[in-house]
């Protein structure tokens, strides 16, 4: 469960990645859409570039990677909701001036959302391990995505209207709990990644809540 976890974070991270201390020029939505495209393209292959860290879990990759891309409709339509949300981020006339924003923080902010999930879900301590794995798979995704992007957010050299990193976070939860990232979805994900072999998934995938 925290594999996938993992890779929509990096996806979010690296689409946003462009505090509050400095300020920069808005960018423009005909320059930022190129970028998003590069971003999402990465999505596969940096799954199969970061294998290495769900091999040492002891599974098999090919059926995590299947267990994952099944979702992958719902995980572009959470991108596409979070995008209708926040549809003033770019600009489409004379750009303002914004906040720049870093990708650090908002995964602080995500991994802070994980960890409140997994808590009431009663698997905080059981999930920890885990996590841990997480995030070397989110750092390895987020790092691959970047170069296969051409880090173009940081080419681009503007940023995005948005609100907080936790407002963020919340409107990204909706929308992948909207798009079908439910409960049951969380349930069944975790089943199909503990059935090719992550053993530390055992008596947990029952027990997490979506909410």
């Amino acid at each position: 469960m925290a594999t996938s976890l993992t890779f929509f974070i990096a996806l979010v991270c690296g689409i946003v990645g462009f505090s509050n201390a400095q300020m920069v020029t808005q960018c423009q939505c005909s320059d930022i859409e190129p970028c998003k495209a590069a971003y999402l393209n990465t999505i596969q292959p940096c799954m199969d570039q970061c294998q290495q860290h769900a091999s040492a879990m002891g599974a098999n990759y090919a059926q995590i990677k299947q267990c994952l891309m099944q979702h992958e409709p719902k995980l572009r339509a959470t991108v596409a909701c979070a995008e209708g949300m926040h549809s003033d981020a770019c600009a489409r006339g004379s750009p303002q001036m914004v906040p720049k924003r870093y990708p650090e923080t908002l995964k602080i902010a995500a991994l802070s959302e994980i960890n409140k999930m997994l808590s009431k879900s009663g698997i905080s301590g059981q999930a920890q391990s885990l996590l841990s794995v997480g995030k070397k798979i989110y750092g390895c995704v987020q790092s691959c995505m970047n170069k296969k992007a051409g880090n173009c957010e940081k080419k681009l050299k503007c940023g995005l209207s948005l609100p907080s990193d936790q407002v963020l976070v919340q409107h990204a939860k909706q929308c992948a709990i909207q798009s079908g990232f439910n409960t049951a979805t969380a349930q069944q994900l975790c089943n199909c990644v503990a059935a090719a072999g992550v053993k530390q998934l055992a008596g947990i995938c029952g027990k997490i809540q979506i909410s």
